[in-house]
């Protein structure tokens, strides 16, 4: 055998040695993609370092979710993010396992949205998970069978079905934490109204407790609506969802509503408010009045009195089996801290709150009033 032929025989085997080490690195990663795999096995090790998740569209839609000092915001909006949904998006990855592998042909790929998301007609969604210099890609496509989803890794021709299914809308109003308050109505002591045309007015209880507001002023011959069309106005802040927010406009506009709610906790809370091209919105500054809550103290709570040597004897005995034991004395009840926690998140912003809910806040005093009666009809001549 020449040296020629050696020489030959060797670069011969160096291919094919080549060629089943990268065989064998395909079938290893296909592998770890067969049915019932992680799809992500070391996103959950780096699940406290994850610091920002992307979220984009080829039309340009994209969500940025930024884990700051406090939580979770979305950059798009400067505005705090849903915690809760955060963690579910990123529990849903954590937990992905392919369910079968699909299709490879990329002729396929938009049969099951997950072609590339770089044009406007692409339906399919890119998710950027990233921890420190390390990233999890994964392009998201339709949802499938209620629980699953067709995904596939940017780097990877096979698609997949896996389970679970996450919500990936790329649309910033989606992802705000989009509670305003929950107040409940019974707090309320007081609700002014300045309607941006027609008179204004107050809704007010005398004190805790007083379950109806008493309307002023009443307009002479008129009579109040009845307790239950008035008391609603006190559930105004109650389970209170905006829909989206903005930076407040540089130029205020003309006409506005104002809408202020009084606490017996000394909670104030001040809306301004205005229509724009069919949406509604509004600006609110939120304050503590410690003088209206030294006018209105919590009653205080009643302490247990003191047991009897007797009672005190038998609560040293065992207790008989079967006994109801004696209850617990009731917690000191929490303060309510939604002013405070609406002050730190309001300030130069405005906020985007449907149109019913508008028109229930901003009511004109006409609606608090019983209709006028009918004229009575002419006599014929």
């Amino acid at each position: 055998m020449t040296r020629k032929t050696l020489a030959i025989l060797a670069a011969v085997s160096a291919v094919l040695l080549g060629a089943g080490i990268s065989l064998f690195a395909h079938r290893s990663s296909e592998q770890s993609e067969q049915a019932g795999a992680s799809l992500f096995p070391d996103l959950q090790a780096s699940l406290d370092e994850v610091s920002e998740i992307r979220l984009s569209k080829g039309d340009g839609s994209r969500t940025t979710l930024r884990k700051e000092s406090g939580g979770w915001s979305v950059v798009e909006r400067q505005f705090p993010a849903d915690s809760a949904r955060v963690r579910e998006l990123l529990l849903g990855l954590v937990g992905m396992k392919v369910v079968e592998l699909k299709t490879s042909d990329p002729a396929n790929y938009a049969k099951l949205a997950v072609e590339a998301p770089d044009t406007a007609t692409a339906a399919s969604t890119l998710v950027e998970v990233v921890a420190g210099k390390k990233s999890w890609p994964l392009i998201v496509g339709r949802n499938a069978e209620g629980r699953a989803i067709y995904v596939r890794k940017p780097a990877d021709k096979a698609s997949a079905l896996v389970e679970p299914a996450v919500a990936v809308d790329p649309d910033p109003k989606r992802w705000i934490d989009r509670q305003l308050t929950d107040l409940r109505g019974d707090a309320v002591h007081d609700v002014s109204v300045k309607p941006a045309s027609g008179p204004a007015y107050l809704l007010s209880r005398a004190k805790r407790g007083d379950t109806d507001l008493e309307l002023s002023p009443i307009p002479k011959g008129r009579k109040p609506a009845s307790s239950m069309a008035i008391n609603g106005q006190a559930d105004g802040l109650t389970a209170f969802n905006f829909d989206d927010v903005r930076a407040a406009p540089a130029t205020a506009p003309k006409a506005v509503d104002r809408a202020t709610f009084r606490t017996f906790d000394g909670q104030v809370f001040e809306l301004t408010g205005h229509k724009d091209g069919g949406k509604a919105y509004i600006s609110v500054n939120a304050s503590r009045d410690p003088a209206l809550a030294a006018q209105f103290p919590e009653p205080p709570v009643e302490k247990p009195a003191a047991p009897s040597p007797a009672a005190a004897t038998d609560a040293a005995k065992p207790a008989t089996p079967g006994a109801t034991p004696a209850p617990a004395a009731a917690p000191a009840k929490p303060a309510d801290r939604n002013a405070e926690r609406l002050a730190a998140r309001s300030n130069g912003l405005e906020f985007e709150i449907p149109l019913y809910k508008y028109d229930s806040i901003f009511k004109p005093l006409e609606d608090l009033l019983e209709k006028k009666p009918e004229p009575a009809p002419k006599a014929a001549k």
